[in-house]
């Protein structure tokens, strides 16, 4: 009895450190890769804490999302070259193939429907 706790317990922790898109059964390296192809951007600061949570939804795969970096430096320097082009206004802010924009932390499973990526 004391031996399935102790696996139960484990098994809630693991959970716990596994994305809730990872436990939906999406391959997130699969789509996030899937993401850059289509020819999707996000746009995002270093500093900025929604990216990072952006980024943290793809956990070890956010190498592969289509991530442009809008601070060379501190924030304080402002936004750089590209970026200012772009008109970037928020972060984050995606932009897909079809030159629509969209603002905001976005769920794998909204990043596949926007791009048009399997997921299942």
């Amino acid at each position: 009895m004391i031996a399935r706790r102790g696996v139960a317990a484990l098994a809630l922790v693991l959970a716990a450190a596994v994305p809730a898109a990872a436990q939906d059964g999406v391959d997130l390296g699969a789509l996030a890769q899937c993401i850059a192809d289509s020819g999707a951007r996000f746009y995002g600061a270093h500093w900025c804490p929604y990216c990072r949570k952006q980024k943290e939804m793809f956990g070890s795969h956010a190498s592969s999302l289509p991530y442009v970096e809008c601070y060379d430096g501190p924030k304080s320097e402002g936004m750089n070259r590209r970026c200012t082009r772009e008109r970037i206004d928020g972060f984050p802010t995606w932009e897909f193939a079809s030159g629509e924009r969209s603002g905001g932390v976005k769920s794998p499973r909204a990043l596949a429907a926007a791009t048009g990526c399997p997921i299942d």
